[in-house]
């Protein structure tokens, strides 16, 4: 009775630590817009912010009741700067991961000397340049600053996303241009007036516009999924769809 019991026991213990070793976990990757055995949300939705006035809208990939990812449009800037369109998106709790590129971003300085003849005769007026840029102008230029970031690897249709690909939970601009100048007198050295202009231009956030595009997610470390968007006008988000994994069991 005392065997019976014993081996009774013995069985229990390894149909537990059987159904431990069947955890739950999904397949280690998929396809930008595979529908199959995911969780499906349309949204059919188009933000586009006002001048100082962010538009958001979130997404619960999962339908938990938790909000996961943020896109956000605005238009900002100054009546020096003009208006700089601008998307975004952001994750809104660490489990949430977007799939992209951990780079370095260069700030480079180009800068540029133009002289020409003044108003008057026998004036001349300098022109101090000093361009500062996201990309390299010329093989002279000064490199003031690198500094690490993480940029979204826009999908198509078809794709390959893995687990062991590079996902990051943050904030992230999707699109964003702009080009403005300071000048400023700087003085007069005989017959000559100088001028310094100080040029910002920024051409560096350019996920793809006015084409479908998928953004890879990964959630909890476990499930893969995508979002679907297009971009207008570098801040109109018009996002279609999402999909995510649904769990299951490797057995």
């Amino acid at each position: 009775m005392k065997t019976s019991k014993t081996f009774l026991l013995f069985t229990v213990l390894l149909a537990i630590y059987s159904c431990e070793k069947e955890h739950t976990s999904s397949a280690p990757e998929i396809t930008a817009g595979e529908c199959r055995n995911m969780i499906v949300n349309y949204y059919d939705t188009t933000l586009a912010g006002g001048y100082h006035y962010p538009v958001t809208f979130n997404l619960d990939l999962d339908i938990n009741g938790t909000d996961d990812i943020q896109f956000q449009s605005e238009i900002w800037g100054s009546p020096g700067m003009g208006q700089i369109p601008k998307s975004m998106i952001r994750c809104l709790h660490p489990s949430a991961k977007l799939l992209g590129v951990f780079t370095s971003d260069t700030l480079f300085l180009n800068r540029d000397t133009i002289v020409q003849e003044g108003l008057y005769p026998n004036t001349w007026e300098m022109y101090l340049i000093h361009n500062y840029t996201c990309n390299r102008v010329e093989d002279k230029d000064t490199v003031l600053a690198i500094t690490p970031d993480f940029n979204i690897k826009p999908l198509q249709r078809g794709e390959i996303i893995r687990k062991s690909d590079a996902f990051n939970s943050d904030t992230v601009t999707l699109t964003q241009y702009f080009s403005h100048s300071y000048p400023m007198l700087v003085g007069v050295v005989g017959d000559t007036t100088i001028y310094e202009y100080n040029v910002h231009f920024n051409d560096c956030d350019t996920f793809p516009q006015e084409t479908v595009a998928f953004i890879g997610v990964f959630m909890d470390n476990e499930r893969l999924g995508w979002i679907k968007i297009s971009i207008f006008d570098r801040y109109k988000i018009m996002i279609q769809e999402s999909a995510l994994q649904e769990s299951g069991l490797i057995k």
